[in-house]
């Protein structure tokens, strides 16, 4: 085969016109053209139809990650464990009675960067190609403080926590394994490089650490606040200091779906390099739990009983990812 971009006259010569000498000078020509057909980029893949894998490594940004808190909250007032045997929370409050689950809290984290690898097995007939992927990525952690205008838990509750130890929330172990059926397109040119473009539907397993914390202000300050409606100092008393905290694991799988674009360099007529540029989204993950602490006592709510369940609900799961990798055509 005939190497592209290169002059196969190697002005290899037979000396003298002897027999031997042109029988060398002819060796030496073929070992040339062989060793430049090795060296020398291939056309392109455009001529490769059959099964292909392939293997890649990269990097992957995450878009921000919002979360909704959703449970039954209670005044600080209306718990009555706070309150001592002799007396309880004023049965005509009607904040104490609240059976409807509201938004608690709302919030947005930016995990930022992280790795991303995978691999494929794919089929290629004249310009198409379709392929099964495998893809793992991990992104970093992220912190994000509990503000006051957008959380209704801290609607008549800022007062409260504690000014060294505001309210937080944060995310860590934020992974996922993902699955994508993909079709790609091969744009044909006459150069060794081989662009192309590409979608796919999928499904992704992820993971994450979901935590947050409340710590109220110690017994000093919080009998400084004005309280409205007032209730007990002995169940203030009980109540400063406090910490209501969560700590959960979520993992659900969510269907999604992604566009790649990309370009191959041929290296052999088997062999390529290349990168793929690629912007996935996926759909909500959902998690239920109940909460570690309630005002440093059991996770129940204001009657003592029920249990303090929340619902965690994640969205804007997205990515914009870039990986080299290597393919090879059988």
């Amino acid at each position: 085969m005939r190497a592209r971009g290169y002059n196969t006259d190697m002005g290899l010569m037979p000396s003298g016109g002897g027999a031997r000498s042109a029988a060398r000078a002819g060796l030496s020509a073929a070992l040339g053209l062989s060793l430049l057909g090795l060296a020398a980029p291939a056309r392109g893949q455009t001529d490769q139809d059959g099964f292909y894998v392939g293997l890649k490594v990269g990097r992957a940004n995450a878009s921000t990650l919002t979360s909704v808190v959703t449970g039954v909250n209670h005044p600080t007032r209306c718990d009555r464990l706070l309150y001592p045997a002799s007396t309880s929370p004023p049965a005509s409050d009607e904040a104490c009675r609240a059976s409807t689950p509201t938004a608690i809290l709302n919030n947005a984290f930016n995990p930022g960067g992280g790795g991303v690898s995978g691999l494929l097995v794919g089929y290629r007939a004249a310009r198409v190609r379709v392929a099964v992927e495998y893809l793992t990525r991990s992104q970093g952690p992220a912190t994000a403080a509990v503000g006051a205008t957008t959380n209704a838990v801290l609607q008549g509750k800022d007062t409260e926590w504690s000014d060294d130890q505001p309210p937080r929330e944060w995310i860590r172990g934020y992974a996922a394994h993902q699955i994508f059926a993909n079709a790609y397109y091969d744009f044909p040119n006459e150069s060794p490089w081989t662009p192309y473009v590409g979608g796919g539907l999928g499904v992704a397993i992820t993971t994450l650490n979901y935590a947050n914390q409340f710590i109220r202000k110690p017994d000093v300050e919080y009998l400084r606040i004005d309280f409205e409606p007032d209730w007990p100092d002995a169940a203030k008393r009980a109540a400063a200091g406090t910490l209501s905290s969560l700590d959960t694991t979520v993992r659900q799988e969510a269907f999604g779906f992604q566009v790649l674009a990309g370009a191959d360099y041929a290296l052999t007529e088997h062999a390529s390099v290349g990168v793929t540029g690629r912007w996935a989204q996926f759909g909500h993950i959902t998690d239920e739990a109940t909460w570690d602490l309630i005002r440093s006592h059991a996770p129940v709510q204001a009657d003592g009983v029920t249990p303090f369940d929340t619902t965690q609900r994640f969205e804007g799961i997205s990515y914009l990812a870039v990986t080299v990798g290597l393919k090879y055509y059988f």
